[in-house]
């Protein structure tokens, strides 16, 4: 009876961490994403100054996160966003618009797909 308990409480405090992480990385990156939208507007209205220091804010934010996901997260994943948003920060450096944009896209892609991969769905654990 007693192995019974520990066995069914081992498994609900890992059901309940996947759950919290899952969350955490949700929330966190959604806030990154608010920022790359105000980054993609202040783009599209040629405001290269004020999107290079949003990038860059959004930037310091992100190496926070990062040392905090690479915990949960596959590194290629995070190395991935890591050069998405060096090559943005270049490209907006240069006022290369199109190229700016399509990083964006990238970026924000990437960053959305970090929450779809880490909830807790079948296919994910398969």
């Amino acid at each position: 009876m007693r192995s019974t308990l520990t066995i069914i409480l081992g498994f609900v405090i890992l059901i309940g961490s996947t759950l919290w992480v899952a969350d955490r990385i949700d929330s966190t990156s959604g806030a990154v994403l608010d920022n790359l939208d105000q980054v993609e507007l202040l783009i599209a209205s040629d405001k290269w100054d004020e999107a290079s220091l949003t990038i860059q804010q959004t930037y310091d934010h992100w190496t926070k996160l990062h040392d905090w996901w690479s915990i949960f997260l596959n590194h290629s994943i995070l190395n991935n966003i890591e050069i998405s948003y060096k090559r943005l920060s270049q490209y907006v450096k240069y006022k290369e618009k199109s190229h700016s944009m399509a990083e964006l896209n990238t970026l924000t892609f990437l960053l959305q797909e970090v929450p779809k991969s880490e909830t807790l769905k079948l296919n994910n654990i398969l």
